[in-house]
């Protein structure tokens, strides 16, 4: 349940339950610091001074949007940090370009696709492309904030779509023929960091950004 929190200035730090509250505290108060999170768990480790870190591994952080603009930040984090960050910023056509998926081997059905499925098609273009950038063999945690990316594929939403059904069986096949262990983890987006380091906000928030320039390029 999203709660508010206040880091700044310490006369009006804490968890605020409503948007009305959390406005009433920092309305007029110089350098206020606050930005609504997930869980009042969450908020109350903010207020301890604990950042969002990622532990160690490898990451995709993917985001598409409405205009048929793809964002993919890669990271492969280590103890102390980030070891290697790659940007991508692409698009539906370059993506799905290669006519591997029968519904989408042509521009014009991709043009129609994005027409009819706004972000979805995006979405799960970010999944189909960075699955293509993860090392053969590796283990990665692909970071999403639409929910379908990883609700089509671990099987909890049904896919009625036929051509939503076709790319995620593409991205379970791409899966199996590089012989990845994927994991998916949900981050609310336009999420603020604002108020605390959250490197799962500020990955996304990048992944957002490079969709928002590809679709503005193409």
């Amino acid at each position: 349940m999203k709660v508010y929190v206040v880091t700044h200035p310490e006369s009006i730090r804490g968890v605020y339950a409503t948007w009305a509250d959390c406005k009433a505290a920092v309305s007029g108060v110089p350098g206020a610091r606050y930005q609504a999170v997930g869980s009042r768990e969450q908020a109350e480790a903010m207020l301890r001074g604990e950042p969002v870190v990622l532990p160690p591994g490898r990451y995709a952080f993917v985001d598409g949007n409405h205009m048929g603009g793809i964002g993919i930040v890669l990271v492969e984090q280590g103890e102390a940090g980030p070891l290697a960050v790659r940007e991508v910023a692409t698009t539906v056509y370059e993506v799905f370009g290669d006519g591997r998926i029968p519904g989408l081997d042509a521009r014009p059905r991709i043009t129609a696709a994005a027409d009819r499925l706004r972000n979805i098609l995006a979405e799960l273009g970010g999944l189909y492309a960075a699955l293509a950038r993860v090392p053969p063999g590796a283990s990665v945690t692909v970071v999403h904030d639409y929910e379908g990316v990883s609700a089509w594929l671990e099987g909890r939403w049904k896919t009625k779509d036929p051509l939503v059904a076709e790319i995620v069986a593409a991205c379970r096949a791409r899966i199996a023929e590089r012989s990845l262990t994927v994991s998916f983890r949900r981050q609310r987006g336009h999420e603020s960091t604002w108020a605390g380091r959250n490197d799962y906000a500020a990955f996304n928030a990048r992944a957002d950004a490079l969709a928002t320039e590809a679709a503005l390029r193409g």
